[in-house]
């Protein structure tokens, strides 16, 4: 199991060979992430024959597409956090599976933009577990010499994920029509196509889940925390509203609840002000309660957690370095999310043809980029600790001018060319910052260090980008224009970046465990 005194551990040690049940695990985690991001990013390719058959605009697809997922993605993750750092991750993680798969297929069922929404709401909610018990697995099983491959390895289920979901769901579109009289039920013939897919991407994960199982998890310090049902209603009642309020009067007292409140009152003044802009409801409710959400989050950790808050959501390095990546996120991220939809609308190809050439591009692309992202890293990292900065700053600078050639390409091919070339550069970054995130905590906080960066991340990139690009393809009539916009954040997220790499190299290993112990951690 890989410790904090493996980032001191001699060159014989650096160098001993992974054990075979490292990579068995490594490989099932793979498959799960790519299970997670196949249901999560299947909605794209679908994202037409939805909005025509439930009758919606750009802007509510875009809250289907990203907020109504990441919100709830982001209040369970949240809990999800310190579960992950106390619990059996297989066991936490197998159970957040059976219940995406579930809603995934439940998602077949909806007949309205509301049930939709509900649906995907419970894919966020199952899908909460997979970042921190998968990172804190690969974490303890890789020593630090080999994290960023292994980050790198595990991100690959990412782009695998996603590439798959706009192969099958373009499949399903073209050939359910066709293949549904093979089906031995006399009802499948009247789903249609899109609900069809849903179902058929879902069931997977119910023997995936027992795979999860069959990992051999290392052994961590225990820690007295009461019975785990105890331990589970404890972590939600600091992540779900109401309970949030009792939580802080319970840690602080009336000076903890009235900040929460006043937190609570400032959120919701900003999010009615947009949507009286914008007349999005759904949107900016959903928005709000998962800022809310994460803000108490943090609020909770500095009063329950010292040493966690002060790491994390305390550390200016930290806050720096995932605000800069969820900017990245939010502008390669959407812009993926309204590829299929896009190219559809653009070329006038079948959705099969649009899936199958955007799913190839983009695996082919979006592994060697994230493969090639982690191997340079852990080079350039032992000459730079800003690697994984520089290499984020890569990444951005790649999208600002691979978008706009994209978008304005005359053809199919010319746009799946700089497609590919989009697909490489925006992937080179995750390996890198995940690794980063996790050296930037000691090895007690590694899951609630990954949940802290996916929460930040998910509630900017996913609860924010698709729908700003609907949004302005909605007031404007144009999704380049609405795609184009995202760009304006590039400028931000340089300069996050930049703050960040001024700080990072101070961040040491001696220097972390320090401020840990200042915050009351023991210093064993």
């Amino acid at each position: 199991m890989a410790t904090l005194a493996e980032d001191r551990a001699s060159p014989d040690a650096r160098t001993a060979p992974i054990p075979k049940a490292a990579w068995f695990a490594l490989g099932v985690l793979v498959l799960a992430n790519v299970l997670n991001y196949l249901d999560r990013f299947i909605v794209s390719i679908l994202a037409q024959a939805i909005k025509v058959d439930l009758k919606l605009d750009d802007a509510e697809l875009g809250f289907l597409l990203g907020t109504a997922f990441a919100v709830f993605y982001s209040i369970v993750g949240i809990a999800m956090g310190g579960i992950a750092d106390r619990l059996p991750r297989k066991k936490v993680m197998a159970f957040g599976l059976l219940l995406w798969s579930g809603m995934t297929a439940m998602g077949g069922l909806a007949t309205s933009f509301g049930t939709l929404a509900i649906a995907r709401i419970g894919v966020g909610v199952g899908e909460a577990s997979a970042n921190p018990c998968s990172q804190s697995l690969a974490a303890d099983i890789f020593p630090p010499q080999r994290r960023a491959l292994a980050m790198a390895l595990l991100l690959s289920g990412v782009f695998i994920g996603s590439a798959a979901a706009l192969i099958i769901g373009g499949w399903f579109l073209e050939n359910w029509s066709s293949a549904c009289s093979s089906v031995p039920f006399a009802f499948a013939c009247g789903i249609a196509p899109w609900q069809a897919a849903l179902f058929g991407v879902g069931l997977p994960g119910i023997p995936l889940a027992l795979l999860v199982l069959a990992i051999r998890e290392p052994a961590r310090p225990k820690r007295e925390e009461g019975s785990a049902t105890y331990f589970v209603l404890r972590e939600f009642a600091a992540a779900l509203p109401p309970f949030t309020v009792l939580t802080t009067y319970r840690l602080h007292g009336v000076a903890g609840m009235m900040r929460n409140l006043l937190f609570a009152a400032a959120i919701t003044v900003v999010s009615t002000l947009l949507v009286l802009l914008t007349g999005d409801v759904a949107q900016w409710a959903a928005f709000g309660l998962g800022v809310y959400a994460v803000v108490t989050w943090g609020q909770v950790q500095s009063y329950r957690d010292k040493p966690l808050f002060r790491l994390t959501f305390g550390d200016p390095t930290f806050v720096m370095g995932i605000s800069a990546t969820a900017l990245v996120a939010c502008i390669g991220g959407a812009v993926s999310t309204w590829s299929a939809p896009y190219a559809m609308r653009t070329f006038h190809l079948s959705p099969m043809e649009i899936g199958a050439s955007l799913g190839v591009v983009h695996t082919v692309g979006a592994i060697l980029g994230v493969i090639l992202g982690g191997v340079l890293t852990d080079r350039w990292k032992q000459r730079d600790l800003r690697a994984p900065l520089g290499m984020t700053a890569i990444t951005l600078l790649g999208t600002v001018v691979f978008i706009p050639l994209m978008l304005f390409a005359p053809g199919i091919q010319g746009f799946l060319a700089f497609y590919f070339c989009l697909s490489v550069v925006s992937s080179l970054w995750s390996g890198g910052i995940a690794a980063m995130v996790q050296d930037l905590v000691i090895q007690r906080m590694r899951g609630s260090a990954a949940a802290c960066f996916s929460l930040v991340s998910i509630v900017v990139a996913s609860g924010t980008g698709p729908y700003w690009a609907g949004k302005m393809s909605t007031v404007t009539g144009s999704l380049t224009t609405g795609m184009l916009s995202l760009l304006v954040l590039a400028p931000f997220a340089l300069v996050l970046l930049w703050l960040t790499a001024r700080r990072l190299p101070y961040e040491t290993v001696e220097a972390r465990m320090a401020r840990a112990v200042a915050a009351g951690e023991p210093a064993a």
